[in-house]
């Protein structure tokens, strides 16, 4: 038996298998995010998920060297993750025991970065300009597994396709800065709290009507991709019912929409989007719900990444 054998039989061969349900490919060369789903399936002993890291990374051969360059990286773990649903109540990503024979899915997204940038010097400015100068590129996931002790953890990786999107240019403001002091007093209303529970799920008897109604094509604005991050534009849709398309699962749905807290802020002014064009994102949650037969269900997600589309239904 060899050195790694003698290892692997030490700390245990946990048969993990991943699988990517879904990734965000091709992927828009100019954008700062590329968005993954990975399946996690345990062998025949239970397994404990704590953690997940995805890395985004470009290569070349230049005199028969390989060449590697890291785009960007994100790890999320217990100490930084969102919360889910499991079993009736919400808890923490992190950790996750799979049974043996059981699966568990993440969504999950490289984000902050600046590819064209990062690949100036190889030629890399646009995707016609990788592609000419042999830059390939490739998304990797690696799955932390507490019983492998960190020697043997499961990774997948698949290459990615880039196409151009173009660059966004973004708009300038000019604002002073005791203008822009009291815009966030009006936006956030002195409010910082976050203690407690979210505001309870109340459809209006219209909303419920809508949303039960199937007749959804009549909207009164969309936003796509990039679009949604505009909390300018997003905030309109706040407590009002929405179709939103899942990034991840590719599904789409009919429900209530509603911003939870932004930046630690729960009581929220949409009056005016303008107040909002200049707020940086630090953190946020948001709650997708629907009335059914039992009463409501809903979905709480604590960042913007699952959201490709979504519309606001006109009849609010």
């Amino acid at each position: 038996m060899g050195f790694f054998d003698k290892i692997k039989g030490m700390v245990g061969v946990t048969g993990v298998k991943l699988e990517f349900l879904y990734v965000e490919n091709p992927w828009p060369y100019f954008d700062p995010m590329i968005k993954a789903t990975v399946n996690v399936k345990s062998g025949k002993d239970p397994v404990t998920v704590i953690g997940v890291k995805g890395t985004f990374y470009a290569k070349r051969t230049v005199n028969n060297v390989e060449e590697k360059i890291e785009l960007g990286t994100e790890t999320r773990t217990a100490e930084r993750c969102a919360t889910t649903e499991r079993n009736g109540e919400w808890v923490k990503e992190f950790p996750c025991t799979v049974e043996g024979g059981g699966e568990v899915s993440y969504g999950y997204w490289v984000k902050d970065m600046d590819v064209p940038a990062a690949l100036a010097n190889w030629g890399g400015d646009t995707p016609e300009n990788a592609q000419r100068n042999g830059i390939t590129f490739f998304l990797e996931c690696e799955v932390d597994i507490k019983e492998t002790l960190d020697l043997f953890d499961p990774s997948i990786t698949q290459e990615i396709t880039v196409y151009d999107n173009g660059r966004r240019q973004e708009p300038e403001y000019e604002e002073e800065e005791d203008v822009e002091e009291e815009a966030n007093a009006s936006i956030y209303n002195s409010v910082i709290e976050l203690e407690g529970e979210d505001e309870p799920i109340d459809f209006t008897p219209e909303q419920r009507e809508l949303i039960l109604s199937g007749n959804h094509d009549d909207i009164e604005f969309e936003l796509e991709g990039m679009e949604v991050y505009a909390i300018y534009s997003l905030g309109q849709m706040h407590n009002k019912v929405v179709r939103m398309t899942d990034d991840f699962f590719g599904d789409t749905k009919v429900g209530l929409f509603r911003i939870n807290h932004i930046n630690g802020h729960r009581d929220l002014d949409f009056s005016n989007p303008d107040n909002w064009r200049s707020i940086h994102i630090d953190s946020l949650s948001f709650t997708f719900s629907s009335p059914n037969e039992w009463g409501s269900q809903a979905s709480r997600f604590e960042s913007l990444s699952h959201i490709k589309k979504i519309a606001l239904l006109s009849n609010n």
